[in-house]
């Protein structure tokens, strides 16, 4: 188990992949110049596993016409761009996910779009037609009884949900742009949305309960609705719970934090508190 957890492709200076290159130019920089170094607890990378468990499956038993985990290459700019679609039928590319029901429920992630339309292009670039694409998604956590009474909620743990194909000219701005970015500025700042950011919220609470009345995007509006809320319950006695905002990512969720000198939760100075409050 620990081996099979503890395994990994270095990345290539050299050539980009697809999953890379949607991702933030920092995060490649640094795991490439500290590949070495990296410590990762292998528990994390359960849901890893059995993403590679379900992709060698589907391979081993894909359906006569289908061309599954097949490697392309394409070079934009002068760099070589490598993907591996998990299955291409007859114009069709498919891509499957394991994710949570509330994942799916968000609708379809920006990184899977790009993925499977950057995919699009590496196979227009073998003269193999692209016509559609989808996301097959796997819900980990599917519960039956919740079908019963939540009518969006997935009828089974298994959906399909189409993706936006986009034109040929616009898939080219895009990859040209992500290509520019990791070779022009490797160690520019990731974005907000790279990072996972959170926002502050303020939550209102009856003194002495556990869960919040409200919770308001600014302290301003949390202020006003508690006023209006005591105007109609003058005994309630509330105060408002700031949620200090978080980059979700820098905090739990990146390999190369430590190597990071801009990561806020590298400088102990820098963190905030975990929760402020101020009485009504």
């Amino acid at each position: 188990m620990y081996a099979a957890l503890s395994s990994g492709w270095k990345p290539k200076s050299e050539s980009i992949s697809v999953s890379a290159l949607i991702g933030p130019p920092r995060i490649r920089t640094l795991t490439i110049k500290h590949w070495d170094e990296l410590v990762e607890d292998v528990s994390d990378r359960l849901w890893a596993l059995l993403g590679q468990a379900l992709h060698s499956t589907l391979e081993k038993y894909a359906a006569g016409g289908v061309v599954a985990e097949m490697g392309i290459k394409a070079t934009v700019d002068g760099t070589v761009i490598s993907g591996r679609p998990d299955f291409y039928n007859a114009g069709v590319v498919g891509d499957y996910k394991i994710t949570s029901v509330f994942s799916f429920l968000l609708g379809i992630k920006e990184e899977w779009t790009m993925q499977l339309n950057f995919y699009s292009h590496l196979l227009r670039g073998s003269n193999l037609p692209v016509t559609a694409l989808n996301i097959h998604a796997i819900l980990r956590d599917w519960v039956e009884n919740k079908t019963l009474t939540d009518k969006d909620y997935p009828k089974i743990p298994f959906v399909t949900v189409p993706v936006t194909l986009w034109t040929p000219d616009d898939c080219m701005a895009y990859i040209k742009d992500r290509v520019r970015r990791h070779i022009s500025s490797p160690m520019d700042a990731c974005s907000d949305a790279e990072r996972w950011a959170r926002a502050t919220t303020y939550a209102v609470f009856k003194v002495g309960n556990k869960r919040a009345l409200r919770v308001l995007d600014t302290l301003d509006g949390a202020n006003k609705w508690g006023l209006e809320h005591h105007e109609k319950n003058p005994k309630d006695k509330l105060e408002i719970h700031e949620r200090p905002g978080s980059f979700v990512r820098c905090e739990r969720f990146c390999a190369v934090k430590s190597f990071c000198d801009i990561n806020p939760y590298n400088n102990p100075a820098a963190e905030q508190s975990a929760e402020g409050w101020e009485e009504l």
